[in-house]
């Protein structure tokens, strides 16, 4: 279980991380050479990022961390997907940017807060496997751009992230269906001690 959460965030944070680390040429068309353009859709992408962070608990509360979860990873599939197009324009970037920003930073807390509720007594431990993965997909998502650029082009990297996230949900669902089966089979056996 412990294990295919993690790796959902490992797949999730290397479908983002192939395109942030490759931003400039990703968004070339859009930045035309301006400094100040770039650093403008870096402002946004972080401050969306950072927002989403402050807010998502609160949505976590009310709908659970699955749903946030699946919600936030097919926001940033789409974003990705549709990156080809929007990141022609300077508008159409600063939109796709902002909403890929809140919602790749916003898949964090839900899986933290996956891993805490299902062992407790070993929170700290979890937190810190899912921040390592995060840095892992960072780092390998470097390495995979670097790789793709020259086959497919920098401004297709968006594809390759979307293909990654797409791998990220169906291991999210795994993850979601393999705790559900583990807690209803630890329910019908704390039942059947209670009978005895």
């Amino acid at each position: 279980r412990v294990g295919l959460i993690l790796a959902t965030t490992l797949l999730a944070q290397i479908g983002t991380f192939i395109v942030y680390t490759y931003f400039s040429v990703v968004f070339d068309r859009a930045i035309c050479g301006s400094a100040t353009v770039l650093g403008g859709l870096l402002v946004l992408w972080g401050v969306a990022g950072t927002l989403s962070n402050l807010f998502t608990g609160r949505i976590l509360d009310k709908i659970g961390a699955n749903k946030v979860v699946v919600a936030m990873m097919v926001t940033v599939m789409a974003c990705l997907a549709l990156m080809h197009w929007t990141g022609a324009h300077p508008w159409t970037a600063a939109i796709a940017v902002t909403i890929w920003g809140a919602c790749c930073w916003g898949v964090l807390v839900p899986q933290q807060y996956r891993l805490v509720t299902l062992m407790p007594s070993m929170a700290p431990l979890l937190v810190g496997l899912n921040t390592s993965a995060t840095y892992v997909g960072v780092s390998i998502a470097g390495l995979l751009g670097a790789a793709a650029i020259p086959t497919i082009g920098a401004h297709r990297l968006g594809f390759v992230g979307s293909g990654l996230l797409a791998a990220a949900l169906i291991v999210s669902h795994l993850a979601t269906y393999r705790v559900a089966a583990v807690a209803k089979a630890q329910d019908g056996t704390a039942d059947a001690r209670a009978c005895a």
